[in-house]
């Protein structure tokens, strides 16, 4: 597991609201080429499985399956957004699960560059890949890694709070991931999970690109917002929830429960 550091101040990468969506709310063309669809259909690159739409949040990314691979994804070359070799840094966003009875299948996470992003088999276009999977009634987030306990339960139709906290070692990457429901406190999915696609995308490289992609059934949705980032390891809530060590502390008073993990036989 990746030691813990001093917490550190999240900034904010995105939240959606800014843009004006009202014309046409595919990514590439709502966020004016901020964040790019990945399907190309002679227009700019613009999909509908990709839009940047209305939720109860105000505007949210949102990424449809129903296709093979489609999503979006955004050039973080140049910013403090991006997480350099020997850099450990932590994201946050937001997710939801939904769907109308179309199974699960979205890759999210980081790669080298928004060139490895594409619409063919996106599972090996990220060193760092979170993924939402399964039944559309039995959603769960999962990071692979070297424990069985790497499968993740959620609720459709719920929000959740997802950080993943990345050591981008110049030889020995790995990242965890925790989530949690509402103001419940992180729990662990899984540690030291695995450096994705080397064979493809080397270990020893910044990561300059972040994804969302979606293939699975149709009706299947995965929303997205509230994505920041903060030097080191930091497990608090930049959206307004306590910190961890208050929840942990409220929780002994039976304010706040905490969020459970599926330990699966899986690995």
């Amino acid at each position: 597991m990746i030691s813990q550091t001093a917490s550190a101040a999240f900034l904010l990468l995105d939240d959606f609201d800014s843009y004006d969506n009202s014309a046409d709310t595919r990514t590439s063309l709502a966020t004016g080429g901020v964040w790019m669809s990945e399907f190309d259909d002679g227009v700019g690159g613009i999909t509908s499985n990709s839009n940047v739409l209305a939720t109860d949040k105000g505007q949210s990314l949102v990424t449809k399956g129903g296709a093979a691979w489609r999503g979006a994804d955004r050039d973080l070359t140049g910013t403090d957004a991006a997480i350099a070799v020997g850099e450990t840094k932590t994201y946050f966003w937001q997710v939801q699960a939904t769907s109308t009875g179309g199974g699960f299948d979205f890759m999210m996470g980081l790669s080298p560059s928004v060139d490895n992003i594409d619409i063919t088999n996106a599972w090996q276009d990220f060193n760092v890949m979170p993924f939402v999977n399964n039944a559309a009634d039995t959603p769960f987030i999962n990071a692979d890694g070297p424990d069985a306990e790497w499968w993740a339960p959620m609720n459709p139709d719920e929000w959740y709070n997802v950080w993943v906290v990345v050591n981008n070692d110049a030889t020995s990457p790995s990242y965890d991931l925790y989530y949690s429901a509402g103001s419940d406190a992180p729990t662990l999915v899984s540690n030291d999970a695995y450096w994705r696609n080397t064979d493809l995308l080397p270990a020893g490289q910044a990561l300059n690109a972040m994804g969302f992609m979606a293939a699975g059934g149709e009706g299947s949705t995965l929303m997205i917002d509230n994505i920041y980032y903060a030097a080191g390891s930091d497990l608090s809530n930049p959206v307004g929830v306590p910190e961890p060590s208050t929840l942990a502390l409220c929780s002994l008073f039976g304010m706040f429960g905490t969020a459970t993990y599926l330990r699966s036989r899986w690995g």
